[in-house]
């Protein structure tokens, strides 16, 4: 049988597309992304398992070629691949963020992605005992917004807004360097903000996704934000939701006493964020800033939780 000259290059062509479409992608490069001190990384989902085994396959790879020991709680992986909102039981999640949390071998907690269920997890913890360990670094974003804010309050461990582990993978190659800068305890490259209503601005850092922050502002956890630079970042809200949970948490005194409002990535108000930022900037008394590096993009730098941030008379922020 005769095989026709143009059927077989398209068949070998078809062939090699679908050979490169199944190649695996390449394990992150991530040497020296932690100093020495931190050895052993506790891996926890606190909020959503992984939505894709494939990528949390190669973090963890991305962690044993730095020479990181990945611990994965015994949980973790349990519901994976989850779609956009799927937990697992919160009693499994309370006991690996507590076993975790108390284990003498691990020097860091890092949380493998957001999604939702926080919430329930901290109202179960035992922030007791967790007070034991008050410098352990935690690292999470989004819905571990939730978590941090009552570490803060409960002065148990040491919470960074951070990506997430899966987030990492996909951060830009500056917010990649402003994580290690950050890990190795470095100072952050300045960084000129957007003014909105100018002012120079000193505090420690207070972070979070909006929706999170309003929701922790209504009950026994609420924040205490005298005195703090406050980082806001909204991945699910249109422009009259943002506008409307930015008049509730003003209306409540949440920006009564802080020292700025800095803003990062509103990602759902497109060309509207500037002018919804604009808007709230009219009704409060303090400095507000936007274009931080900060939300569900490539763009998503760390903030240090227990960091102390200076934004000078020119709009320059300092970390």
């Amino acid at each position: 049988m005769k095989i026709g000259k143009a059927f077989l290059v398209g068949t070998l062509m078809g062939s090699a597309l679908l050979s490169a479409a199944a190649e695996p992608e390449a394990v992150p490069d991530w040497k020296g992304i932690f100093p020495e001190k931190i050895r052993t990384v506790a891996l926890v989902a606190p909020a959503c398992p992984a939505h894709s085994s494939e990528a949390l396959d190669r973090a963890i790879a991305g962690l044993k070629k730095a020479g990181i020991h990945a611990k994965l709680m015994p949980h973790a992986r349990e519901g994976e691949p989850a779609t956009r909102y799927e937990t697992i039981a919160v009693e499994k999640r309370v006991a690996d963020l507590e076993q975790a949390w108390l284990d003498p071998e691990v020097d860091l907690i890092w949380c493998i992605r957001g999604g939702t269920g926080t919430l329930a997890v901290v109202e179960k913890l035992d922030w007791e005992k967790l007070r034991r360990r008050p410098d352990l670094p935690l690292l999470g974003f989004s819905d571990i917004t939730a978590l941090q804010l009552v570490m803060l309050r409960e002065r148990a461990g040491h919470p960074l807004s951070a990506p997430s582990l899966l987030g990492l993978l996909t951060v830009d190659a500056s917010s990649l360097e402003n994580f290690r800068r950050t890990m190795h305890g470095l100072p952050a490259e300045p960084l000129p903000l957007i003014p909105v209503r100018s002012g120079a601005a000193s505090g420690i850092a207070l972070a979070g996704h909006l929706r999170l922050l309003e929701t922790m502002n209504r009950g026994r956890f609420r924040p205490e934000t005298a005195g703090k630079v406050i980082f806001i970042e909204s991945p699910d809200y249109q422009p009259e939701q943002v506008s409307a949970s930015l008049g509730r948490l003003r209306e409540a005194g949440f920006f009564k006493d802080c020292a700025a409002v800095v803003f990062g990535t509103l990602s759902r108000c497109g060309g509207r964020e500037a002018a919804v930022i604009e808007e709230f900037a009219e009704t409060v008394k303090c400095p507000v800033y936007r274009g931080f590096p900060y939300g569900h993009t490539p763009r998503n730098q760390v903030i240090d939780l227990h960091g102390r941030i200076t934004i000078d008379a020119c709009g320059v922020l300092h970390r």
